[in-house]
């Protein structure tokens, strides 16, 4: 005995977000768009302030080592110019003065070491001590 005809399809309805929510939504993401394109340009001008400081240093910088460059140069110009001054006199040696000659070749003796068996008649003493 069944009560009721035969299977029914359930009824399905959709209930999506109204749309004063979509409304709502958009308008807090155009908010946030707004908001990070400021912070975007405000970030962009600043690091465009920090690059023109650094290379404004960067200029003074390369100007004071050019200037301390030449300033050095010129101080050792003026010390070699002057040391070269001061030892470009030549004089003569004195008398007591150490000078220094070529080194005469070393004599070799021309006589090798020659073994002769007949020379000294064997005793103790003579030839090869070997232990036995």
């Amino acid at each position: 005995m069944c009560f009721g005809g035969g299977p029914q399809a359930p009824s399905i309805q959709y209930q999506g977000p109204s749309q004063d929510d979509i409304s709502r939504n958009q308008a807090s993401l155009d908010t946030y768009k707004k908001q990070m394109a400021d912070q975007q340009t405000a970030f962009q001008s600043q690091l465009q302030q920090q690059i023109e400081s650094a290379n404004k240093e960067t200029a003074r910088l390369q100007e004071q080592y050019q200037t301390d460059a030449a300033a050095a140069a010129a101080s050792a110009a003026a010390q070699q110019t002057g040391a070269y001054a001061a030892s470009a006199t030549q004089t003569t040696a004195p008398a007591t003065a150490q000078t220094t000659a070529a080194t005469p070749k070393k004599e070799k003796s021309k006589a090798n070491l020659k073994i002769s068996l007949a020379g000294l008649p064997s005793s103790s003493g003579s030839g090869l001590n070997i232990g036995v």
